[in-house]
């Protein structure tokens, strides 16, 4: 008695279409072999697997089984079709088969054999298979792109979301346990004092999870952040639409994520359980160690410590809790200011700046106003010819969705200067701030900034009996220093009281340029 193995497939969409069944294909293949006195070892099924690539469980366990099992004779399919929907895949299947001596019956298709005859017929069956899928892949990339085009998802919806049908037509609803909650965290991430992994476990925390129920990781965080659809714009195959959705924030605030998200990953640091400020900052005066810093829960205390105690040196006096050894650094930026002259020259460079590309944007607003005006009224004539029979319903609407995606991009176009030049007011009011008060700019910025202003003027800050008794400049501030272009005064030592001139700032960039180009050509050197 030969021995035959039953392979049966059916993809997702042929279940709901043609009410394909695993069993009845099984039933129809295990019937032929009784018929034929055919020994049924085992039967492979791949549900909901689409027969366009090879890469299914079934299948490759059903391949791997035919080259290792010798007494293997026979594999039988109700159709071709189950194993392949493109002829290069059908062929390649044959050829496994027939390079371990195994036969391909297919039982609704007994005109197959090895014949030349029956290959040939086997091969045109492979490609009108091929056509057939290549067919339902138009018609279902038609569907979609007419879903697009008409402001729906193509897609599953996203977190906060979820996919409804309303009369046979599949659209975007809002998630009523979710979405107000992933707002909240758009909103969170806004203020800039959040970062991504925090957004993830403040959802963590309230209940928003994966499709599979898990924790939404960091990566899709990121992800989430970027995603136009929560500001109402659809993005799919390169192409861009107005959602129906109801967006959770404006594009303005989008494009403020994007600005946020830039700025943390330029000033980043590695994310640990508890972020603390002066982490990398901070050394012990007595033996030179790095400070850590840990959460004591029981107590709800914060401490900076030095890292080394237990083998160096006694820890009485080196634990300082976070919130006053943050805030005697923050003081010590009351020390630092720039010149009069410096803040003057400044502010003129910062008004140039701000009336020139103000100018530049009212001029790109007004191009932008007048084609709005100009496909306006274009489409008003449009109007009058359907209305008066001289534009037929289907030339109206192909017209009518050109002027659409005409106006979507204008408009995109204007909030787009709307949000540079929230961002060019941002960068002048930031500017103005550090120049006239550096103190308040530190103090007012998050946290990814203040690591900035604590690594452009310290190399180290060193700690003992919980007081700050030495401040060890950077490489260019010392250089400064050096070049007697740093006045210090003040008790801390080296005092941090810093008058910086426009010249001395333009000495620290030339600096900065020749340090960078003496490490480039010690590098090229290999010292």
């Amino acid at each position: 008695m030969q021995k035959a193995l039953v392979y049966c497939r059916v993809s997702t969409e042929e279940q709901v279409r043609e009410g394909y069944s695993l069993d009845a294909q099984e039933k129809f293949c295990r019937k032929f072999a009784e018929a034929n006195d055919y020994q049924v070892l085992e039967v492979f099924r791949d549900e909901g697997k689409s027969g366009t690539n090879l890469n299914r469980p079934a299948l490759q366990d059903l391949l791997a089984k035919c080259q290792q099992d010798k007494s293997i004779s026979l594999v039988i399919v109700q159709e071709t079709d189950r194993l392949a929907r493109n002829t290069k895949d059908h062929l390649t299947v044959r050829a496994i088969l027939k390079k371990s001596g195994i036969k391909l019956i297919s039982v609704a298709q007994p005109m197959l054999d090895d014949s030349p005859e029956g290959n040939m017929i086997d091969t045109i069956l492979a490609s009108v298979n091929q056509f057939q899928s290549d067919i339902n892949s138009r018609k279902t990339s038609k569907g979609l792109q007419e879903k697009f085009d008409s402001g729906w998802w193509p897609g599953i919806a996203p977190v906060g979301y979820k996919n409804k049908t309303i009369n046979s037509r599949r659209i975007i609803i809002n998630d009523r346990e979710k979405w107000h909650l992933v707002r909240k965290g758009l909103k969170m991430y806004q203020t800039g004092n959040y970062s991504a992994v925090e957004i993830a476990d403040f959802f963590h925390k309230k209940g928003v999870a994966s499709r599979s129920g898990k924790r939404i990781c960091d990566s899709k965080i990121n992800t989430l952040l970027k995603n136009l659809f929560y500001a109402g714009i659809l993005r799919w195959n390169g192409q861009e639409n107005i959602g129906k959705h109801k967006p959770m924030i404006t594009i303005n605030e989008h494009r403020h994520i994007l600005s946020i998200m830039e700025a943390h990953n330029y000033h980043a640091c590695r994310r640990r359980k508890h972020n603390f400020l002066l982490r990398g900052f901070v050394f012990c005066s007595i033996c030179g160690q790095r400070y850590t810093a840990e959460k004591h829960p029981h107590k709800k205390v914060e401490y900076y410590h030095c890292s080394a105690v237990k083998r160096k040196h006694s820890n009485r006096g080196q634990n300082v809790e976070v919130a006053d050894l943050e805030r005697r650094v923050e003081d010590q930026f009351k020390n630092i200011q720039f010149s009069d002259d410096f803040i003057t020259r400044v502010v003129q460079r910062v008004k140039a700046f701000y009336d020139e590309r103000k100018a530049e944007k009212e001029q790109e607003k007004r191009v932008l106003l007048n084609k709005k005006m100009g496909i306006e009224k274009k489409r008003g004539i449009a109007e009058e010819k359907l209305i008066s029979g001289v534009l037929d319903n289907d030339d109206f609407v192909r017209i009518r969705d050109r002027f659409r995606i005409e106006m979507n991009h204008i408009q995109n176009s204007l909030d787009e200067l709307e949000a540079q030049r929230e961002i060019d007011t941002e960068t002048v009011r930031k500017v103005l701030l550090l120049s006239r008060n550096i103190y308040q700019g530190y103090v007012t910025s998050p946290y990814e900034i203040k690591r900035l202003y604590l690594s452009f003027f310290w190399e180290g800050l060193f700690v003992r009996n919980k007081q700050i008794v030495q401040a060890k400049p950077t490489k260019l501030i010392k250089a400064l220093l050096q070049e007697k272009q740093v006045i210090l005064r003040g008790d801390w030592y080296p005092s941090p009281r810093i008058i910086i001139t426009l010249e001395n700032w333009k000495y620290m960039a030339s600096l900065k340029e020749r340090l960078l180009e003496l490490k480039r050509v010690k590098k090229e050197l290999g010292l």
